[in-house]
């Protein structure tokens, strides 16, 4: 981090003029002509300057990280499904050891090399081998492959790989850095990483730095030919080798010292600063920020693409009703069929007397089989082979022994094949079309009701028999309907994408305030979309509010189409199915409690699955836009002034304008510490009244242009006034017994520049009248400009030939603040005029 300081643009500048100004003091001493008053203590000054930033900056970068980092690896506790005392329990991956019997499920990320030795399952290796295709694993009759490193074998599976559909239990074989994945991270180095992805905010402000940049080098050269050219006009000396040297030498380091002042460095820092800061206060706030860059885009999202199960709803399924084959509704089933059907065709496993593992349908069936003695009653050794629930098919299904196959899944998709059904009196009976209306109304009904609705049958011989319809209950969160209303007063159109009935997501829309008029709010479903082209999808996405039996697929397309139509997307998921979607989308929002590929694939993991915290997330996302606005403003201003007082200092015959440790002091005020001031800014909910800038949008509005032009010609026109002693100001201010007026004026408009900005600082704070509207919220903000102030009238006293100032009256001292003070209600004519 020190070596990465020593990349700033203003540091290589200020070595060259270190470079320079040893050069000088050595010639000096060959040739005492050539020599300056100060050269020893500008040199250990330049010295200072440099420590002390790179040294600021190499701690501040350091201690963000840390805490960053901290964050993430207190996050990253993953836990695995061991079985430990014979029982099926969670344990911390980190402590697994050799021999440990492991249990993976769909979803998870395998937590050590192991050999399958019950079961079957399908991996993605990608992150080891770069494969894009899933491999299938089986269980193993003997120990021989435990040692394996070859990614083929179809008994061994490897730490990192991802179980994409399946289950089994493994012995772990390998652990830790001796696994192949370890082995890997070991050989990896800082060289081989990917450049981090640089978010809207970066690259804006990258341009804006670019734009300061080229016009300090402009004003650089610019400054340096006038100072060459006005002195030689002006001199009545003799034009010597000495001469021209001196000459060259001066106009060198004043423009040294322009590019210094104009190179806005701060602004890239100050992002990632602010970003930094912001990670741990959104930790507390239940939101993990796995990519910094992508979180900063939120404050840009206009299109929100959410999960229905655990976001919009509170994600805990419970078994309430059934409806029967005959279409009557009741509130337990303890059918032997049904409860071995729920039982067997389940991925969830009982651990400690309480459901795990799967997804939360298997664990509410399980949760009522156990309720119900089913869980005791059932033969688990009469199973064959077991499919879990699969996102395209719609449905789960268990084949037992005798060649009976137990199926769970959408009512729709089976519906019309049932040619039989489980009656309320016991045995079975046929199927008639009156019976599938009587079934098909009650559905109907109870989908309005906001049920989810899931199919259970059993298949034997020619007879697919309708065992029951479930009717799960999962309520809408209490806070979801107020998020949903303040994303939409936010600009964001929020859709809920489900793969429930159209029926039971239009019920939950509307209660959740996402439907609000059926006759434009857009509701479609899968076969709906997919009949639909690009260009018909991109034409109802405007008014789309709910899509309804979608697929994994659907939810990337939708991404796709709204980011051609040049919105910034959002998309919330927790399955592996969902990992494409969540990676396309701009900020994809991981839930807490999803799977590792969905949060891996993710930027911003929710750790309480809450639409709120993506909410919060948003606001402290324009939060932080809003930050980096005033900082603009903050330090702009000082660059645009800088610039004009240099180029006018050769015209009107003044030497430089600022020293070198000047300079530092300046560029320490308006990088470092400005970014911690304005860093800690509070939020505020009414800026979740406004409509979210749009990708192409300049980051210089018109607000922060006229706020940095207004104070830039202020602070200028005021140094002038100073420097040319305008009025009498300098003299009124100026002492009898004054030995050095040029330093006695040079110090005076110094303190009058400084104080400008810590009074324009509070300008910057609000867009509105009040400077001080909930400024004891950001206590940072206030010890920071404090400190400077102090600091500034300190250094004015005591600074001495190392700050080149001499010590002010105290009258002198007060006609700086209050010059400096009239920079605020210059402003405030300039905020009534601007809202005007």
């Amino acid at each position: 981090m020190f070596i990465g300081a020593f990349n700033d643009i203003w540091i290589k500048v200020l070595c060259g003029a270190l470079v320079l100004k040893i050069a000088l003091a050595v010639l000096g001493v060959m040739n005492p002509a050539l020599a300056g008053e100060n050269d020893g203590t500008e040199i250990v000054s330049i010295i200072l300057a440099i420590g002390l930033a790179t040294g600021f900056s190499t701690l501040s970068e350091y201690r963000n990280t840390s805490r960053s980092e901290a964050l993430q690896e207190e996050y990253n506790k993953t836990y695995a499904k061991v079985i430990r005392g014979g029982k099926l329990v969670k344990i911390l991956t980190s402590e697994i050891v050799k021999g440990d019997t492991v249990l993976i499920q769909s979803g998870d990320k395998v937590p050590a090399d192991g050999l399958l030795f019950e079961g079957n399952v399908k991996v993605s290796q990608a992150a080891l081998n770069g494969e894009s295709r899933d491999e299938n694993k089986f269980a193993a009759r003997t120990m021989e492959e435990a040692e394996s490193t070859d990614y083929a074998s179809e008994s061994k599976v490897f730490m990192g790989s991802v179980v994409t559909s399946g289950e089994a239990y493994m012995v772990a074989t390998v652990i830790g850095d001796a696994s192949e994945l370890g082995k890997i991270n070991k050989a990896l180095t800082d060289e081989n990483e990917e450049d981090e992805r640089k978010d809207t905010s970066s690259l804006k402000l990258e341009v804006v730095a670019a734009g300061i940049g080229k016009l300090g080098v402009s004003a650089a050269a610019i400054a340096g030919v006038l100072q060459v050219v006005l002195t030689v006009m002006r001199t009545d000396q003799a034009i010597t080798p000495v001469f021209v040297v001196l000459l060259a030498a001066e106009a060198v380091m004043l423009m040294a010292s322009i590019v210094i002042m104009a190179v806005p460095e701060g602004l890239p820092m100050m992002n990632s600063l602010v970003q930094s800061m912001n990670t741990e206060s959104m930790y507390k706030k239940n939101i993990l920020v796995s990519h910094k860059a992508a979180f900063s885009d939120s404050a840009y999202m206009n299109l929100l693409f959410s999960d229905k199960t655990g976001t919009i709803t509170e994600g805990n399924l419970s078994l309430v009703e059934f409806i029967r084959g005959g279409g009557q509704i009741t509130d337990k089933i303890a059918d032997q069929d049904f409860l071995e059907a729920i039982t067997l065709n389940n991925l969830a496993k009982i651990s400690e007397g309480k459901a795990i593992g799967s997804n939360n349908m298997d664990r509410a069936l399980l949760t009522y089989s156990m309720a119900n003695g089913g869980t005791e009653k059932v033969d688990g050794s009469k199973v064959r082979e077991i499919s879990g629930f699969d996102s395209e098919k719609k449905c789960a299904t268990v084949l037992l022994n005798d060649g009976t196959i137990y199926w769970k899944g959408a009512t729709e998709n089976i519906i019309g094949e049932i040619t039989h059904y489980a009656a309320e009196e016991g045995g079975i009976r046929e199927f008639t079309p009156m019976q599938r209306s009587k079934v098909e109304e009650q559905m109907i009904a109870q989908a309005k009701r906001t049920m989810k609705l899931l199919a259970v049958a059993k298949f034997t011989g020619d007879k697919k028999i309708l065992l029951a319809v479930l009717c799960l209950r999962d309520n809408v969160r209490k806070d979801a309907v107020e998020t949903v209303g303040v994303l939409n007063r936010a600009g964001i159109q929020v859709v809920m994408v489900t793969g429930d009935a159209e029926e039971t997501a239009v019920a939950i829309a509307k209660e959740a305030g996402i439907l609000k008029d059926e006759s434009k709010d857009v509701v479609i479903t899968h076969d709906e979309l997919e009949q639909m082209s690009d260009e018909e999808l991109k034409k109802k996405l405007p008014d789309l509010r709910v899509v309804s039996r979608a697929k994994p697929l659907d939810k990337k397309r939708l991404v796709t189409a709204a980011q051609q139509m040049d919105n910034v997307c959002g998309m919330t998921g927790d399955g592996v199915n969902d990992a494409p979607a969540l990676k396309q989308a701009d900020i994809g929002f991981a839930m807490g409690d999803g799977t590792a590929v969905a949060q891996e694939a993710g930027d911003v993991v929710i750790l309480n699955n809450s639409l709120t915290s993506i909410k919060d997330c948003v606001l402290n996302s324009r939060t932080m836009a809003k930050s980096v606005g005033k900082f603009l403003i903050f330090q702009l201003t000082v660059n645009i002034s800088t610039l004009l007082m240099n180029i006018i200092a050769p015209i009107l015959g003044w030497t430089e304008p600022f020293s070198i440790v000047q300079i530092l002091w300046i560029n320490l005020i308006m990088d470092t510490l400005a970014a911690m001031a304005f860093g800690g800014e509070p939020i505020l909910q009414r800026y979740m009244d406004d409509k979210p800038a749009k990708r192409t949008d300049n980051i210089l509005t018109g607000f922060i242009k006229s706020a940095i032009g207004v104070s830039s010609v202020f602070i200028t026109l005021g140094s002038i006034l100073i420097l040319e002693n305008i009025g009498g100001i300098t003299e009124f201010v100026m002492p009898a017994s004054c030995t050095d007026p040029e330093l006695y004026e040079k110090t005076f408009m110094f303190a009058f520049f400084i104080y400008s900005i810590i009074f324009n600082s509070l300008n910057t704070r609000s867009d509105r009248f009040n400077l001080f509207e909930h400024i004891g919220e950001n206590k940072k903000f206030l010890l920071v400009m404090g400190s400077i102030f102090v600091l500034q009238t300190v250094i004015i006293q005591i600074g001495g030939e190392v700050f080149s100032t001499t010590m002010l009256s105290m009258r002198a001292l007060v006609v700086a603040m209050v010059l400096g003070f009239l920079i605020i209600p210059v402003d405030m004519i300039r905020k009534a005029v601007v809202r005007k």
